[in-house]
Parts: C-alpha cells; structure tokens; sequence
C-alpha cells in the first residue's frame, strides 16, 4: 500500500525530472509508475492519459490527479497534485528571478537545445512504448488502432483541428468499427 507520503515525494520528484511540460512527462509517469513502482496497470496508463488529454488542463496534472485519487482517493489525488505542481512553481520562480537576465547568452541557448532535444527522446521513448500497447495486442496488429493512429496522425500534420477533437473522434470511429464490422 502507498503512504500518502511516498505518493507525494514520487510525484514531487517526478516534478523536479520532468522537463519540456506533459508530453515530457509522459515518458517519465509510464517508467515510473508503470515500469518501476508497478503502482498501476499499461492499461490505467493509456486510460490515464487519454481523460488525461482530453479534459481542460495540463495533462502531467490531469495525470497526478487521477493516479493519485486511484490509489489514496480525494486526498491523495490532492497529495499528488500538489507534489507535481510544486518544482514547477519553484523551478519557474527561480528562472523569472535569477536567470532571466542571462537567456539570451550563448551558454543558456546551448543548454536548452541538449535540454530540448532530450525532452524530443523521452516523448519518443513514451510513443514507441505505448505504441506496443495499442497497436499491437497479442503479437498481432490491431488493424482498427492502426488505422486511428495513421489517419488522427495526418490529420493532426496536415490541419489545425483540435486535439481534444481528435481524441473523441478517434473514440467514435473506434465504436463505429465495432457497431457494424464487430471489430
């Protein structure tokens, strides 16, 4: 069983490691949670990050919400909460006060581009990693999530349609499918 003070310090850290905002995280919430302290399920996960997506806010919040009241209820989903958003506030407050001055310099800009492109390798790490848990179901393609991930892939490249809208329409295409082919 999880404390409320380990469900804390784990998203707190989570928080401190987390660069390049949600989509960042993602690929640190699924080591963590997923693959180290084994605290929910692939298949939470992916349910996780999809309400997570598609609900107002940033999703690494939405996601320590919801991670939080599923293992301690209300009051851990506030523990979670505020262990995530609290290196954000302290991190950002020490950037606004001691290194604004400085973001134009050369070190700076050369520091955030190694940051940036390590944030670019963790969002791909988490892609590929649920790409088995969606795509691929039985060692075997699933054809139906294939083709909502191909066709919601361009039409996110190529328009400007909102992702939210993708998201629920990725869901009724899915129920579509299963209604009138049963698959």
């Amino acid at each position: 069983m999880v404390s409320y003070l380990e469900l804390f310090l784990e998203f707190l850290k989570i928080g401190f490691i987390m660069f390049g905002g949600g989509y960042g995280g993602i690929g640190i919430y699924y080591r963590v949670l997923v693959e180290e302290k084994k605290w929910i399920s692939e298949e939470e996960f992916l349910t996780i990050v999809g309400i997570a997506e598609s609900t107002p806010g940033p999703i690494a919040i939405n996601a320590a919400t919801w991670v939080g009241y599923e293992l301690k209820g209300v009051l851990g989903s506030i523990v979670a909460t505020v262990g995530v958003v609290l290196p954000s506030y302290i991190v950002i407050l020490g950037i606004v006060m001691a290194i604004r001055p400085y973001i134009d310099h050369w070190v700076a800009k050369a520091f955030f581009r190694g940051v940036n492109a390590a944030v670019l390798a963790i969002i791909l790490y988490a892609l590929l990693r649920l790409t088995n848990s969606v795509v691929l179901r039985d060692n075997a393609v699933d054809w139906v999530a294939a083709l909502i991930f191909t066709i919601f892939s361009l039409v996110l490249l190529f328009t400007k349609v909102n992702p939210v809208l993708i998201i629920v329409l990725g869901g009724v295409l899915s129920l579509i499918v299963r209604t009138i082919l049963g698959a």
